[in-house]
């Protein structure tokens, strides 16, 4: 009598008793089958089919081929071979490639358990790497800063108002919206402190600089009556006298990033990741920063980490000397 093709044929006696065991390769075809009864694309099929294969090779490379070898403590092995796996590039996968592969496994595991081939699924303990932070795409050196910072004209009411603009997002790294909602009586120029309001009506208290806070003053004394004609309290006005918004805002950042020659893509919030990253590169404290950014995680602060790093880095491969 022929034997299933998902049992080995060969056999372990025990006494009287016939114990076959199942190879983990063989199964394959009938979860790829079981895809398609899915109505799963041809696409999904044949990546599923090559995430498998290079799974099959890591077991073999392990010594391990039968279905009750296959444990968490196996696949986490294989998680991080995932996490360290060199591409023909010389790069890492990234956490979105790990995620997909790392899915198909679970999905591989889950349909074993439920043709009742093992008692419990391995898979389901395995954690998804998270989603990698990305690092700020634009980030001004310190010339490039002053350069922009210079570029309006301060002789005039409009230049004067940007200057005071890109200086208090530079100086303060909050947002476009937090800089458009800002009002005069948020401001403690003596102090040296503004109130904001930020993401999901989340208030804190960041500092301005004494420059700043004396520029500011002038602006508020000198050119800001001149565009308060139906005046609302809001700090940054428009011509018509009205809260600036936010579109506005990225018009004037852009505008004088094309005046200053700077060839990088500048928005508002590239002062924002610049003034952060300029912190970090003196020794500012992330906590502080986190506070300072109003970000409600750790994790989302310490992205600029990665920037400073990647400068030690640099350093390092430079001026070592194990790297001569």
């Amino acid at each position: 009598m022929a034997l299933p093709a998902l049992w080995n044929t060969k056999s372990i006696p025990q006494g009287r008793l016939c114990v076959r065991i199942m190879l983990i390769k063989d199964i394959i075809p009938d979860y790829l089958k079981y895809l398609q009864t899915l109505n799963r694309s041809p696409l999904t099929i044949r990546v599923a089919r090559y995430d498998l294969q290079a799974f099959i090779r890591f077991l073999e490379a392990e010594q391990i081929f039968h279905i009750e070898n296959l444990t968490r403590e196996v696949l986490e092995e294989y998680q991080q071979e995932l996490a360290f796996h060199l591409t023909a590039k010389g790069s890492l996968l990234s956490p979105v490639t790990q995620s997909k592969t790392l899915t198909m496994i679970r999905g591989f595991t889950r349909f074993i358990r439920e043709k009742d081939y093992l008692l419990h699924d391995p898979g389901e303990a395995i954690k998804l790497p998270k989603k990698a932070k990305r690092l700020p795409k634009v980030i001004l050196d310190k010339t490039e800063m002053k350069r922009l910072l210079n570029a309006p004209d301060i002789q005039t009411n409009n230049g004067y108002r940007d200057r005071i603009i890109l200086e208090i997002l530079y100086d303060t790294a909050i947002r476009r919206a937090e800089i458009a909602a800002i009002k005069v009586s948020d401001l403690d120029l003596n102090a040296g402190y503004i109130h904001i309001r930020g993401k999901g009506d989340k208030e804190r208290i960041v500092p301005l600089s004494k420059r700043i806070c004396e520029l500011t003053q002038n602006y508020i004394l000198f050119v800001r009556p001149f565009f308060a004609k139906n005046d609302d309290g809001h700090l940054i006005l428009n011509y018509q006298g009205q809260r600036m918004g936010e579109r506005s805002i990225w018009k004037i950042v852009k505008h004088n990033a094309h005046v200053a020659k700077i060839k990088k893509t500048v928005t508002p919030h590239s002062l924002r990741h610049t003034c952060a990253t300029h912190m970090l590169r003196n020794g500012a404290p992330v906590r502080h920063l986190q506070e300072m950014l109003g970000h409600a995680s750790l994790n989302s602060t310490q992205v600029y980490t990665r920037v400073t790093i990647n400068d030690l880095k640099e350093i390092h491969a430079k001026y070592h000397p194990s790297a001569a």
